[in-house]
């Protein structure tokens, strides 16, 4: 398959690259602390500064009305310019320990996991004065996690990294109660919750396979594994992935490659044949069609899309 280029850009160094769940925007996050809502030609329509040491996970709402920010011992929320419009303190992260922060799809929440002095907790704060509306514990400590924000308005996913080397699937109810419900396998890294079908999509942390799971319970639907589609014995797949649409994933390799799945079956059907054997570090993955590759290094970021429908099958 061979890709349209449909724009490009060079930025500072990145430590992120993330999509933005229901709004056609990006949001980049440099070395330097500041936080980059990128259009679809990749142009800056807002830079919201932070604090270098604020390296966790941040986010804009759909409709660009505030940043969430997580911080090494607090959430907050910011306007677009930058300004504090409220700000809740949490026990604070230890050394190379993060915690992360999404906006709800109506904009009127903020999901976030923090720090307390007993454990880890994912907390839904009302976005416009920090008041806490759900509280949720992890069965486990985190050095550093995503959250998703479920298309049915209700749920958060939780991707979610601990010490001893596993990466655990959480789901937490907005209208629930107790702590977060921990879904099958401690090797799987939640990626990408379709909307319409709710499919989770997991990647591997290691040498497992690339898988759907259905919403809610976390029962496998399908699983790809490395060694049946890779020649090489080394090359296994990489974090990076998502819905592509309707009935498609890309999905990454630590080699490199970027390879389309079907839905729901996860059949490989073709490859992406890029123009230029540009660095392709990081790919993130937007329902559209679209997608975007990056080599945080120097910040070279270039979008892409299929250059036809049929393309997908070739």
């Amino acid at each position: 398959m061979r890709p349209q280029l449909v724009a490009q850009t060079s930025l500072p160094p990145l430590w992120s690259l993330d999509r933005v769940p229901g709004a056609s925007v990006w949001l980049a996050h440099t070395e330097d602390g500041e936080l980059l809502v990128l259009d679809d030609a990749l142009a800056v329509l807002s830079t919201v500064a932070l604090p270098a040491e604020w390296k966790g996970g941040h986010a804009v709402a759909p409709d660009l009305s505030f940043v969430a920010a997580s911080g090494p011992d607090r959430v907050a929320a910011l306007d677009m310019t930058g300004h504090q419009i409220w700000s809740r303190p949490h026990a604070d992260w230890q050394f190379e320990e993060s915690g992360s922060c999404v906006a709800t799809a109506d904009a009127r929440g903020v999901w976030a996991v923090v720090r307390t002095e007993d454990t880890d907790t994912c907390v839904l704060f009302d976005a416009k004065d920090g008041t806490v509306l759900r509280t949720a514990p992890l069965p486990a400590r985190t050095i550093g996690s995503e959250l998703l924000p479920h298309p049915d308005g209700v749920h958060v996913g939780i991707a979610a990294g601990h010490g001893d080397d596993a990466y655990r699937v959480f789901l937490v109810a907005a209208d629930g109660t107790g702590p977060a419900r921990e879904l099958p396998g401690e090797s799987r890294i939640l990626i990408d919750i379709q909307p319409g079908s709710h499919l989770m999509l997991t990647t591997p942390y290691g040498e497992g396979p690339l898988a759907l799971l259905r919403s809610p319970d976390g029962g496998l639907v399908a699983a790809r594994r490395h060694d049946a589609l890779f020649a090489e014995g080394d090359e296994v797949f990489d974090f990076y992935a998502g819905f592509l649409g309707a009935d498609r994933v890309l999905a990454a390799s630590s080699a490199g490659r970027h390879v389309v799945f079907s839905v729901p079956d996860l059949r490989p059907v073709a490859e992406v044949d890029y123009p230029d054997d540009a660095e392709r570090t990081w790919l993130i993955v937007r329902y559209d069609g679209t997608w975007v590759t990056a080599d945080p290094a120097s910040g070279d970021v270039r979008l892409w899309q299929a250059a036809d429908a049929g393309a997908l099958d070739e």
